[in-house]
């Protein structure tokens, strides 16, 4: 009787291991197909101990890229980092440090808001809108 069950069980094994593949097969057909709720051009301003404008564009598979032209000094710099869900995640200039916080959350006008940083004492707020 135990030799049965234990023939039976290993009979199954080789079924589970095919569900598994096959689940995993669909896993990825769905990454590969996912295009973020969140694509597309903002653009806007930002102000506080620095200011200047804003062209953030959020990619089908949420990667964002960001271009900052500061109206005070001239400086132009690019942003890149991704989304967790509406949220910016890492979205930050290697070259400065700039880093934008905050999300694009559902807004019947479109409109975002949040906060930026680079260092302690240099920090303020952004607004966007999605063209």
């Amino acid at each position: 009787m135990k030799i049965k069950i234990f023939l039976f069980l290993l009979a199954l094994a080789p079924l589970m291991s095919c569900e598994q593949i096959i689940d995993n097969y669909w896993d990825r057909k769905a990454e590969e197909n996912y295009v973020s709720p969140y694509k597309g051009i903002y653009l806007g301003s930002y102000t506080g101990s620095d200011k200047g404008t804003l062209r953030l564009e959020i990619s089908a598979k949420d990667f964002v890229e960001v271009k900052k032209v500061s109206t005070m000094n001239g400086f132009t710099e690019t942003l890149e980092g991704g989304m967790i869900g509406s949220s910016f995640n890492k979205v930050i200039s290697r070259t400065s440090g700039f880093t934008i916080l905050g999300n694009v959350a559902s807004n019947p006008q479109n409109t975002y808001s949040g906060t930026w940083t680079i260092d302690e004492g240099n920090s303020g707020t952004w607004t966007l809108k999605k063209e």
